[in-house]
């Protein structure tokens, strides 16, 4: 087997795991463009916009986080959230963002 086919084979076949991982850094950006109106989102900010919702850098401080949990938060049947109608995709980049918030 030749080398570049091989690397060809090695990459298409962990193409999909790429195409899937979680990017904290859009799920920011998604933070800042849908949820900011609402929650403090970044780990800077003084208070949040609306009264009694608690900000990311708090939600990601949660002993009990999880993904689960998160997904369940972004449900508006299940919580107060609007409909933001989001893709699997960005729930999960969402909740990457808020797990990079955890103090190390």
């Amino acid at each position: 087997m030749r080398p570049t086919f091989a690397l060809g084979a090695c990459l298409l076949m962990f193409a999909p795991a790429l195409a899937t991982a979680q990017d904290a850094e859009q799920g920011r950006e998604l933070a800042k463009r849908w949820c900011s109106s609402c929650h403090v989102v970044e780990p800077s900010a003084a208070a949040a916009p609306a009264v009694g919702l608690p900000s990311f850098p708090a939600i990601a401080a949660r002993a009990d986080l999880s993904a689960d949990r998160l997904r369940a938060a972004m449900n508006p049947q299940h919580s107060r959230m609007p409909d933001f109608a989001l893709s699997r995709r960005q729930q999960d980049d969402l909740i990457a963002y808020i797990y990079s918030l955890r103090r190390k």
